[in-house]
């Protein structure tokens, strides 16, 4: 067990001036760069993009210079993509310069890292002497093969040729956060001021909680075990390595090692491994899915370091996609408030546009800003709501959040899901990590959206079963029909509302209810008609 660290406020307060500093620069160059040019023209489009590559690089430096939180964030921008589009997102400039820190992040020397490995196992004097019959590895490499904001992942083989990996925590690592945090915490004020006026040290306190239970590797070998037996009827095509609790400490997780992986957000890699991508994909998400729906429980990170694809063998001679999970460090249990049933609830009233459910389940998560939760979880919800605007309706179309949805918006709207049962901001988190995973592969959201309602429809009782059972076939009606629907909205009204804005004032479509009425109808009974078999397609296969 590591001793207790004391928190150093001087080294908490020198990473944090750093990073500011490096903040203030960034401000400054985007003010100076842009400050004399017209929003729109191609001068402030290429200044832009300069300042966006600037500020990444920066970006880059703070967190190899710093580490664990930082990487951490590092880590979470790096995922920000799921269907936001670089004009109200993160410009991609940072997302593709951070994207390295999923999985090669700085990492120590073999030297530095030999003291945690040897509260977990036998190692003599390695690395500067050898490993013999007495030792607990037969053999360690001292080059990591991979590295992430909290450890460091070596290659290793027992005395009896198994082959492991150990993954270790940075031997400075809980000094670093706790005095990070202690200054988070002492700027409670300034945070508020930088805010907008919002206190948002509760989140400062839920995500030191949160890297606490993280950073406990014992409890993540116990929730890769309760994730194995949950998921066990999956196999083989999802896999959770083994843990040997025997090498295994607070600061050490030993695993057995898994070769072949390929990166789950990389379709050329998956292509050439003789794999189908749109399969990965449909993979990736009904396992997800069916955590969430299902199980209840949330994987916090399944960033493209924590979750891989690799290739085995098929039933039919050919390759088939087998999803690995590595890491388990946090999970969101959504057992609290019942809120792992009201969201399968809650996303069935979503796909079929029933406001009554949509107000009274949003109302209780979200509270009065319940009208932006459907455009969180996916923007084809955007008929949810009431008063739609045209804008908001185009931007549904092209899978982004509506311009209309401002910062403030968005703050408020976090602050109200505190309040709303369970790890509501986890799980939002956890499904934007999953949505970028999706976007990067092609996933179409219509995909998505059937996924997750099947396994929506599936987790719709009080105690689902252990093992999915099959859905019934008015079920995978229903589920045809509400999606078909939310096409023809979708695809059917946005050129209209393009059209509309381009040519006229107006920001709302006009109160024809019934005319709109009968275009949906006609419009949908003709999509039905025109796409059943790819609609057939859609629903996962049982």
């Amino acid at each position: 067990m590591a001793a207790p660290v004391m928190p150093d406020m001087m080294l908490g307060m020198s990473r944090s001036m750093v990073t500011m500093m490096q903040f203030n620069e960034m401000k400054q160059d985007y003010t100076n760069s842009l400050q004399n040019l017209e929003e729109g023209t191609d001068q402030y489009a290429e200044a832009s993009a300069a300042c966006h590559q600037r500020g990444a690089a920066r970006c880059v430096a703070v967190a190899n210079m710093h580490r664990g939180l930082y990487v951490k964030a590092a880590q979470f921008i790096a995922s920000l993509r799921g269907g936001t589009g670089d004009s109200s997102g993160i410009p991609r400039a940072y997302t593709d310069a951070l994207s390295v820190f999923t999985d090669h992040a700085p990492h120590k020397s073999a030297g530095e890292i030999a003291e945690v490995l040897k509260e977990a196992m036998k190692l003599g004097d390695w690395p500067s002497g050898a490993l013999d019959g007495t030792h607990s590895l037969k053999s360690i490499e001292t080059e990591p093969i991979a590295s992430a904001s909290l450890a460091q992942v070596h290659r290793a083989v027992l005395q009896d040729g198994t082959k492991l990996a150990v993954k270790a925590q940075y031997p400075e690592l809980r000094k670093e956060m706790a005095s990070d945090f202690m200054v988070f915490k002492t700027m409670g004020a300034q945070i508020k001021q930088m805010a907008g006026g919002y206190d948002l040290m509760w989140v400062v306190e839920d995500f030191e909680k949160n890297l606490h239970r993280e950073l406990d590797f014992r409890l993540e070998a116990a929730s890769g075990e309760q994730t194995a037996k949950q998921l066990a009827h999956l196999q083989p095509q999802v896999f959770v390595p083994r843990v040997f609790p025997e090498l295994s400490s607070d600061r050490v997780l030993t695993m057995e090692l898994c070769e072949g992986l390929v990166k789950c957000n990389d379709p050329k890699a998956l292509g050439d491994a003789g794999l189908n991508v749109a399969e990965c994909a449909e993979l990736i998400c009904s396992t997800f899915a069916e955590m969430i729906f299902v199980h209840g429980r949330v994987h916090a990170d399944p960033h493209s370091g924590n979750i891989y694809i690799r290739a085995i063998d098929g039933p039919n001679g050919g390759k088939q996609p087998q999803l690995v999970i590595l890491d388990h460090g946090l999970y969101h249990d959504l057992a609290e408030n019942d809120v792992r049933h009201n969201l399968c609830k809650y996303w069935k009233a979503c796909c079929n546009k029933d406001r009554q459910t949509m107000t009274a389940i949003g109302q209780r998560f979200a509270g009065a800003l319940h009208r932006f939760l459907p455009l969180i979880l996916s923007p084809w919800f955007v008929f949810g709501g009431s008063g739609v605007s045209l804008r908001e309706i185009i931007s549904a179309a092209k899978g982004q959040l509506p311009d209309t949805i401002g910062l403030k918006d968005v703050a408020d709207f976090i602050m109200a899901t505190r309040n709303g049962g369970a790890n509501l901001i986890g799980l939002l988190h956890a499904l934007g990590y999953t949505r970028g995973l999706l976007e990067n592969l092609g996933f179409p959201e219509d995909k998505r959206i059937a996924c997750m309602l099947k396994y929506a429809y599936l987790g719709d009782v009080a105690a689902p079963s252990a093992i999915p059972r099959a859905l019934s076939s008015s079920e995978q009606w229903c589920m045809l029909w509400n999606l078909a629907l939310l096409r023809v909205h979708i695809h059917a009204l946005a050129p209209f509302a393009g059209l509309l804005v381009r040519y006229t004032q107006l920001e709302r479509f006009p109160r024809v209810g019934f005319t709109m009425s009968l275009l949906a109808g006609f419009g949908a009974i003709g999509f039905g008609a025109a796409f059943a078999p790819r609609l057939a397609r859609l629903t996962v296969k049982n």
